[in-house]
């Protein structure tokens, strides 16, 4: 059983990779939070986890997941996680959430993914070329993971820890999670129509459609009548920003200018975008 996140359909393209060599069932944890979260395992089906690395870290509503799932017959966990680039001690914080709950850590890896936030100065997306290598040997790379977890082994954790790997995980990711974690810079520019399809593709269902004199996060504009409000449940995963047809989604001043990004194959959940 493979419980996975996607925001931009980097993670859902590896999850969906990932089932179809080990012959087994996806769970979109959004999906499951609602829920009781109680689930038992088949005989010898492992336990695993896909999801893209935040500030360096696991995402923080992935471990509140964990935390409130209730799993019967785990024998075999193991975690891939997806980053642009380095992945800093982001295994660190999924084996203690592990950990708490009893369970072992078989294996853990992470996998370069074409990039996907550009809500800071100096990140943006990957020009084409760079993100066509990156995708080519990302293809590659799961095929090897998918074998080694195939045949049940354990031991190799392969994750990307980069420079300074505490001080991005602990420093950085700490600010990151109490201070840029926010809905409020969301808003809309003039490019905006009122499609709706940001809220369409939110996976929280956080984005709600709104006529302008009611919708506080977004640029005036009297001629159109809505534009999306974000709510607080928001988890920063940008899909909205991505998916929008039209660029009129911005995070402050930050994404101005910037690029779009969504996986080729649009893997995102069986929402059409």
């Amino acid at each position: 059983m493979i419980f996975y996140f996607s925001g931009t359909g980097n993670s859902a393209w590896v999850a969906q990779q990932l089932a179809q060599q080990l012959n087994d069932r996806l769970c979109f944890i959004p999906e499951e939070l609602s829920g009781e979260a109680n689930y038992k395992l088949r005989t010898n089906e492992k336990l695993g986890f896909v999801f893209p690395v935040y500030a360096w870290r696991v995402p923080k509503f992935i471990l509140r997941f964990i935390k409130k799932m209730k799993v019967e017959n785990v024998s075999y966990v193991y975690f891939v996680a997806t980053c642009g680039d380095d992945s800093g001690r982001m295994d660190h914080y999924f084996k203690r959430a592990a950990k708490r709950k009893g369970w072992k850590v078989a294996c853990g890896f992470s996998v370069i993914m074409p990039e996907a936030y550009v809500s800071l100065p100096g990140f943006d997306v990957d020009d084409k070329i760079k993100e066509n290598r990156k995708l080519r040997q990302a293809k590659t790379r799961i095929d090897d993971i998918a074998t080694f977890i195939a045949d049940s082994r354990q031991g190799r954790f392969e994750t990307i820890p980069g420079r300074f790997p505490w001080a991005k995980s602990l420093v950085l990711g700490w600010g990151f999670n109490t201070f840029l974690m926010s809905h409020k810079p969301f808003h809309t520019n003039t490019n905006c129509v009122g499609c709706g399809k940001c809220a369409m593709v939110c996976p929280l269902h956080n984005i709600e459609m709104k006529s302008s004199s009611k919708s506080p996060n977004h640029s005036e504009s009297k001629d159109k009548p809505s534009r999306p409000y974000w709510h607080k449940n928001c988890v920063g995963c940008l899909r909205c920003y991505h998916a929008c047809p039209q660029r009129a989604i911005e995070y402050g001043r930050f994404t101005q200018g910037k690029g779009q990004y969504l996986h080729p194959e649009k893997l995102l959940d069986n929402k059409n975008i």
